[in-house]
């Protein structure tokens, strides 16, 4: 589940995940509701701490730790976006045709490798620079297939277990 509350307050978008909690968890037939990942750099650490609070489960994101296999890749963000290309490339996965600006975001992200070969992700910021938007989506889709915040795979139609996201 992918909800951007982009221009809320902090409060505000904590109302929106629990409100989604509430009527997830009352769907018929659906096990508890996944676990929430908060993107926690920036304004997302305050929503992640507020959610923890409450007594929701909740996970932190932040790309900018280290990935699982540190002689591969610069950063969790580089390797959780490897890992999304290739679910892709292997055909475990695909975008709906009618998400363009999902598919544009995925083609217009660079990668490079540093001087020690590992892989990394062109940031936000250099892809501002270039003139493109943050890939909101993009990433939304990168977390949401990473293995943080919880080892299980994604099962949309059982929540079963399963990760909601979101990303602020």
């Amino acid at each position: 589940m992918h909800r951007a509350h982009h221009k809320a307050d902090t409060m505000t978008t904590t109302g929106h995940i629990t409100k989604a909690h509430r009527d997830i968890n009352g769907e018929r037939g659906l096990n508890d509701f996944p676990t929430i990942i908060v993107d926690v750099v920036g304004v997302g650490a305050g929503v992640f701490d507020r959610l923890a609070e409450l007594g929701l489960p909740v996970a932190a994101y932040n790309g900018g730790e280290a990935p699982f296999d540190k002689e591969r890749f610069v950063n969790a963000r580089a390797e959780d976006y490897w890992n999304l290309r290739e679910l892709f490339e292997n055909g475990e996965i695909d975008i709906d045709e009618l998400d363009d600006k999902l598919a544009a975001q995925l083609g217009s992200i660079k990668w490079t490798v540093d001087s020690r070969g590992r892989i990394k992700i062109e940031s936000k910021e250099d892809m501002r620079k270039r003139g493109m938007p943050s890939p909101d989506r993009a990433d939304t889709v990168a977390i949401a297939f990473s293995r943080r915040g919880s080892a299980a795979p994604i099962n949309v139609e059982s929540h079963t277990p399963a990760k909601a996201l979101l990303e602020i």
